[in-house]
């Protein structure tokens, strides 16, 4: 749906980007009123001024709105957690360093999470469906966040930090792994959402810190 920005537009395809930018414009107000579970395409397409039929010329169905109005935030939300670490990194020497630098990693997710606590939920849960564009997105942002983790306990162990014997990919997958449990638990546990953090730093400290040594 991107279009270069010094690409001559026609009328029929600035229509079309408008009707777009309003269709990913009205899913979000109504995601953010109502959550996604309860919002329908059909008041959607009301909102963002096309008819239900139309809208299914953009997406093929309630699934992919939550890619455009998620999806886009978990993308601008991992790049703001690379470039926190990158920073991190310049100053990290001690093993506490990089705990801290994993931390960070998380206490920015949790912190994404408690902005829009029912949305994010229903993102992960069908970012797990196998075969659609949410999943595959939801999957390749996971991935970042595993490489990341990994590349993380790799530096800790070239500064000669880390423990002999520790598979750093399988740690990182691990702590993703975590976080998305507490995510999909916290509703079902009825969870306050605000208190993420609280209970996932503890499962990761048990992960983690036995893993350096201090």
């Amino acid at each position: 749906m991107e279009t270069p920005p010094d690409a001559p537009l026609g009328l029929r395809e600035k229509a079309r980007i408008e009707r777009y930018r309003n269709i990913r414009a009205a899913a979000e107000q109504i995601f953010n009123e109502r959550g996604y579970e309860h919002a329908t395409t059909k008041e959607i397409a009301e909102l963002a001024g096309v008819g239900e039929a139309t809208l299914f010329r953009y997406v093929t169905n309630k699934h992919e709105l939550l890619l455009l109005v998620i999806g886009k935030r978990v993308d601008l939300e991992i790049q703001g957690i690379e470039d926190v670490d990158k920073e991190l990194a310049a100053d990290a020497t001690s093993a506490w360093d990089y705990i801290e630098r994993i931390y960070a990693i998380y206490r920015a997710r949790a912190r994404f999470y408690t902005t829009d606590p029912e949305n994010v939920t229903s993102y992960l849960q069908y970012g797990f469906k196998a075969g659609s564009q949410l999943g595959a997105q939801s999957i390749t942002q996971g991935d970042r966040i595993i490489a990341l983790t990994a590349a993380v306990l790799d530096s800790a162990r070239k500064a000669g930090h880390l423990v002999a014997q520790v598979d750093t990919r399988i740690v990182a997958q691990n702590c993703n792994g975590t976080y998305t449990h507490e995510v999909l638990r916290t509703p079902v546990r009825e969870f306050a959402p605000r208190n993420l953090w609280d209970r996932l730093q503890k499962r990761l400290q048990v992960q983690i810190e036995p893993l350096f040594r201090l």
